[in-house]
């Protein structure tokens, strides 16, 4: 069973990639190619969270897993956005 820390905290990690992946996604929408590595990088962080999350989800209970579920949601919905971006 994950605990409640564990789980507030990982999802203040996912806040914090999705915080990153919106800021270098508003970059990326201005100025093109100007830093692909950042941009990559906050891409990378989406997918690692969301490979984390399934790993917790596992072990959560219903509350928790609502919780996991909406934030698996916006991750998904940046992820998207980046891959379509012309970047």
């Amino acid at each position: 069973m994950a605990t409640r820390q564990s789980i507030d905290h990982f999802l203040e990690q996912c806040e914090g990639a999705l915080h990153f992946a919106e800021f270098e996604f508003n970059e990326a929408s201005r100025q093109e190619h100007y830093d692909d590595e950042q941009f990559q990088n906050s891409q990378r962080y989406i997918e690692e969270a969301l490979t984390d999350m399934d790993r917790l989800y596992a072990s959560s209970n219903a509350q928790q897993r609502e919780m996991l579920a909406r934030m698996q949601q916006q991750l998904n919905e940046m992820k998207n956005e980046m891959i379509l971006l012309r970047h």
